[in-house]
């Protein structure tokens, strides 16, 4: 197994850090950030909207007895317009949400929801429009301040996105010089000042809106960046950890993941009664290659050798090691002799295709490698140490045969031709 690994960081790591610093004048982010802001927030925000809609309607209804107090000649029309026209659609709309909250997730837009939520206050503000105008009551100029309730409802209580609630503003405002407008005013010094108050409403409520929205877009910000510094920092930890345990120069397990890998086999192979076999190799005549290449072609030869080992050793819990210098090991789980001689023969064959030139090896003109094998039923032995050993002696005899071979319990085979 080679485990050559680069530390790169997250593509977008550093894109919350640079929308903070820029800012976002327009209450908005751009590109694809804006679509993930409202994506991550959707199923929180519709579950705000539905619960502060269900009691804005509760105060919506409560309005009944101002309407029969300040506008009391047409009372049941107000009763009609607020109890069987408004609130059957608006229940329902609450229902929707309520009992379908998946599938409105899935399929409603989360703007289209912001939409639904300004058409719905300017509704009540037309609402209580056409009661006004409707009425003949002397008290009923008066009853233009409740538009600032709408306003409030918008703006601060369902707290519409900022630009959808500058339209809600316009829209209600608008509404508010209709009916002023169309009706003739019972006393005409009241005209201006009510504009004001409900204008200053308006004003106010935005900023208020504007205000929390960048406070959400700004937490939402550091919660990404928070997020990403903790999968930045655990990506690097896993690196650090897996680096730890990892030969530089082979990309192959070090000897202390060796080690450690190896009783965790041998103790699951005691457990189960079930083989367990070691290879220990070492390249041939290598301090005579260094010496005659030079330590850098010897860096690349150690590199290119375990590469091909690697290549050999692919099954599940197949495991090699840089031991020490030259020597390196693997472990295969559950190989018996005869299935541990075969891939210890296929990593010799295989190294000596890589066709290294080897002017100073006394086994061939290329570079080739001994390999020693042990394999046992791990029960057998007392410790994983022991199995360690046994490879250890196989790799000596296969050294004293003359190089270039597979030795272990008894067998010992000598490369064709």
């Amino acid at each position: 197994m080679n485990l050559r690994t680069a530390m790169q960081p997250e593509p977008d790591a550093g894109l919350p850090v640079e929308v903070l610093n820029d800012g976002f004048r327009w209450m908005r982010f751009s590109g694809g950030l804006e679509q993930r802001f409202l994506a991550d927030g959707a199923a929180r925000r519709l579950r705000y909207v539905t619960i502060s809609g269900a009691l804005s309607l509760l105060v919506f209804l409560g309005f009944l007895p101002v309407d029969w107090m300040m506008a009391g000649d047409v009372f049941p029309m107000a009763l009609t317009l607020r109890l069987g026209v408004f609130t059957p659609v608006a229940v329902l709309l609450l229902l929707i949400p309520f009992l379908a909250r998946d599938w409105v997730l899935r399929h409603i837009p989360p703007l289209v929801i912001e939409a639904i939520v300004l058409i719905s206050g300017v509704c009540a503000a037309a609402c209580l429009a056409f009661i006004l105008s409707s009425s003949q009551s002397p008290t009923r100029q008066y009853y233009h301040v409740g538009l600032m309730v709408v306003v409030m409802y918008g703006n601060m209580v369902q707290r519409l996105r900022f630009w959808y609630a500058v339209a809600f503003s316009l829209a209600v405002y608008a509404i508010h010089l209709g009916a002023m407008l169309m009706v003739p005013a019972h006393d005409e010094r009241l005209v201006l000042p009510l504009a004001a108050l409900l204008a200053a409403s308006v004003i106010f409520t935005l900023a208020a809106n504007w205000a929390l929205e960048r406070d959400e877009r700004r937490r939402y910000l550091l919660s990404l960046r928070r997020r990403a510094l903790l999968d930045e920092l655990g990506s690097v930890n896993r690196q650090l950890q897996t680096l730890a345990r990892v030969d530089a120069l082979t990309g192959l397990y070090n000897r202390r993941h060796f080690e450690e890998y190896l009783e965790r086999a041998w103790q699951r192979a005691h457990r189960d009664g079930t083989a367990l076999a070691v290879l220990m190799l070492d390249v041939d005549h290598f301090k005579a290659y260094n010496d005659r290449y030079g330590h850098p072609e010897g860096d690349r030869c150690l590199a290119a050798v375990a590469e091909a080992v690697s290549a050999c050793l692919r099954r599940p819990g197949d495991l090699v090691a840089r031991y020490g210098g030259e020597e390196m090991v693997a472990v295969l789980p559950l190989a018996g002799a005869e299935e541990a001689l075969q891939a210890a023969e296929r990593i010799r064959r295989a190294v000596e295709a890589l066709q290294i030139p080897h002017a100073g090896s006394a086994a061939s003109r290329v570079v080739t490698i001994c390999v020693g094998v042990a394999s046992v039923r791990a029960d057998g032995l007392a410790a994983a140490t022991d199995l360690v050993e046994l490879a250890d002696a196989a790799l000596y005899r296969a050294k004293q045969a003359g190089r270039n071979r597979v030795a272990g319990g008894g067998f010992d085979a000598t490369p064709p031709g």
